[in-house]
């Protein structure tokens, strides 16, 4: 599979889903450690109601479902993460205006534009110990390979590896943004759940195209 269609996608905002709401209560162990806890719940109730919403669209334009994907989460959660999140999506279905079929170059741009929209809306910078620290280097991995002429599922599955890695480094970065900044000590030596929170994403994306 070189290349994903609407329906594709939709598909793996479902899948998206599912892992969301398959992890809710570690991401709740993982942000309850730095802050309110609510990560889990944000992630599982906003990416539901995402899946909800496009698996009723008739659309084939690729970029409208992503725009629309972010619209619906900013809206079903309007938290700091959800927010975030929300603004990369957005800025990505941007990057394929029109499209119907995207391929590893477009995940690619897509991937830079929803990373820079984060860092842009949440001020953050990589090494600050949050969701940039695993989207960062997926972001990198899915250009490389792209320039190298991998596959899609080679592309997300260096992409996942490289998120993951991203994840394991926050556990050794000190928190600069949000609640976490006033648990600096609970959060000492723990991966950042946020970063996590973005990994199980890209873990979404790869385990679709390992099935596909």
């Amino acid at each position: 599979m070189d290349k994903l269609n609407s329906k594709n996608i939709k598909d793996i905002f479902s899948k998206i889903k599912d892992i969301m709401v398959e992890n809710e209560d570690f991401l709740f162990k993982l942000d309850s450690d730095m802050g309110d806890g609510d990560l889990g719940l944000t992630m599982s109730r906003g990416f539901s109601r995402v899946n909800e919403v496009i698996a009723e669209m008739d659309e084939e334009n690729i970029g409208k479902i992503f725009i629309k994907a972010g619209m619906t989460l900013a809206s079903t959660v309007p938290s700091t993460m959800g927010t975030l999140i929300a603004t990369g999506l957005m800025r990505a279905g941007k990057a394929v205006k029109d499209k119907t079929e995207i391929d590893l170059q477009d995940f690619a741009v897509m991937m830079e534009r929803f990373v820079s929209g984060i860092m842009e809306r949440g001020k953050a910078k990589p090494g600050d110990k949050t969701i940039i620290d695993c989207f960062l280097p997926a972001s990198k991995a899915l250009k490389f390979a792209s320039e190298n002429g991998k596959t899609l599922e080679e592309g997300f599955k260096e992409a996942y590896r490289s998120s993951k890695e991203g994840v394991e480094a926050t556990k050794g970065m000190i928190s600069k943004h949000g609640k976490a900044v006033y648990h600096i000590e609970r959060s000492a030596g723990k991966e950042d759940p946020g970063a996590a929170a973005g990994m199980l994403m890209i873990k979404a994306f790869y385990n679709y195209l390992q099935k596909s």
